[in-house]
């Protein structure tokens, strides 16, 4: 292209020196000649780094989300229960009648390699400013297997990763918000990707976590302990059907053991999971998926509730149903079943939520969701409320707006 430039410069300048035949002409032209080719040479350079400064922003990648919000509890008051503080943990669950920022993310990633990549990825809402991940992953070309080590998802499930700005409904399941809170930690993991039969998908995937999560505020960037809790995933995808396997091996560290309140103790924390997800097609109305995950788990005993015997871990179940049905190309039903129990051994401590809603497509970048939830609750679901009821007034409706970048 550059070269084109020149000969067609030259072709200009030149061509009247034929014409003109004259000395003086001549050396006019060829200042004129040199001028220009100055400029040219200038205007290379300008392009030089112009093309460098491109390829340089290439490889940077700014892309996030936001998910404004109204939320409405039927429990809402207008006020303080009984003049105490809005702020007390009797209030919390009784003012949340409000407009807020649920999430606002921006995440940067840069890839200077096919092979090697960073991310830094940041969350803005309504709690503050927080880090969310920041990691490097680097690949080894023949092997195709992936490193990452920093702070990322932890790997377990499908529903943990699947970001928020995808997710039909407002917040994951009970059972992963409790078990996982957060979504992340910190560690490294390794995954390697298959192709089976030339048709079908294979994810292998482990991980050594430092086990507390990025939301524990006793101890926070510290691992309390020298143990490593260890996640392995298997992922297969046949067609319309994608299902996947998941294990976790770790130790919890409590300061404060509730069978023996002045020593602290190291409990086991294992936990299997398996979910599945069915994707179709309906001719009259359009796509569809059916997605189904669950978990059984042995944790360490809840520390808020008073135990009758000196065990040191309770068993755990969780599951949830998710229903999603494209109704043409801008609207989509969805519809969900949320279980959790969070100790087998209790009777009617566990919680079931149904929710349903309707989710509007208003361009490629934004939708906006509205989304009604049922909970129950039982006696002994909630801890330290002697006189619960079966099923307190605390439906939830959640008008939400979210827009990807």
């Amino acid at each position: 292209m550059r070269g084109a430039i020149k000969a067609v410069l030259a072709a200009v300048i030149l061509a009247p020196v034929g014409l003109w035949g004259q000395d003086g002409a001549t050396d006019s032209l060829k200042e004129r000649m040199n001028e220009t080719a100055d400029k040219v040479a200038g205007l290379e350079e300008r392009l030089g780094i112009a093309e460098t400064d491109i390829a340089g922003l290439k490889k940077l990648k700014i892309s996030g989300y936001v998910q404004a919000r109204y939320e409405y509890h039927d429990d809402a008051r207008s006020g303080p229960v009984l003049g105490t503080a809005s702020t007390s943990s009797a209030n919390q669950g009784k003012l949340l009648n409000r407009f807020f920022v649920r999430r606002g993310r921006v995440k940067t990633t840069y890839q200077a390699t096919p092979n090697a990549l960073g991310v830094v990825y940041f969350d803005g809402s309504a709690s503050g400013v927080s880090l969310k991940e920041a990691y490097v992953a680097v690949t080894e070309p023949r092997s195709k297997v992936t490193a990452t080590l920093g702070q990322f998802n932890w790997l377990f499930g499908y529903e943990i990763s699947f970001s928020s700005s995808k997710r039909e409904f407002p917040e994951r399941a009970r059972w992963s918000r409790t078990l996982f809170p957060g979504e992340r930690d910190r560690g490294i993991k390794v995954e390697r990707p298959f192709l089976l039969m030339e048709k079908y998908n294979l994810l292998l995937q482990a991980g050594v976590y430092n086990g507390n999560g990025i939301e524990d505020a006793s101890f926070g960037v510290r691992d309390p302990n020298k143990w490593k809790d260890i996640i392995a995933r298997a992922a297969f995808g046949f067609s319309h059907l994608d299902f996947g396997l998941s294990g976790y091996w770790g130790k919890q560290f409590n300061p404060k053991d509730s069978a023996s309140p002045l020593s602290p103790s190291t409990t086991d924390k294992i936990r299997y999971g398996a979910d599945a997800q069915f994707f179709y097609e309906l001719p009259a109305l359009g796509g569809g998926v059916l997605k189904a995950e669950g978990v059984l788990a042995e944790e360490p005993k809840n520390q808020s509730k008073p135990f009758a015997s000196r065990d040191t871990t309770r068993d755990v179940a969780g599951l949830n149903v998710v229903w999603a049905q494209n109704l043409k190309e801008k609207f989509q039903w969805v519809s969900r079943v949320d279980f959790y129990d969070p100790d087998k051994d209790i009777d009617k401590d566990h919680f079931i939520t149904y929710g349903f809603g309707l989710i509007y497509f208003w361009d490629g970048a934004s939708k906006i969701k509205l989304v009604y939830e049922i909970p129950k609750s039982f006696k002994n679901s909630r801890s330290g409320l002697t006189s619960a009821k079966e099923d307190e007034k605390d439906n939830i409706l959640t008008l939400e707006w979210v827009y990807t970048f």
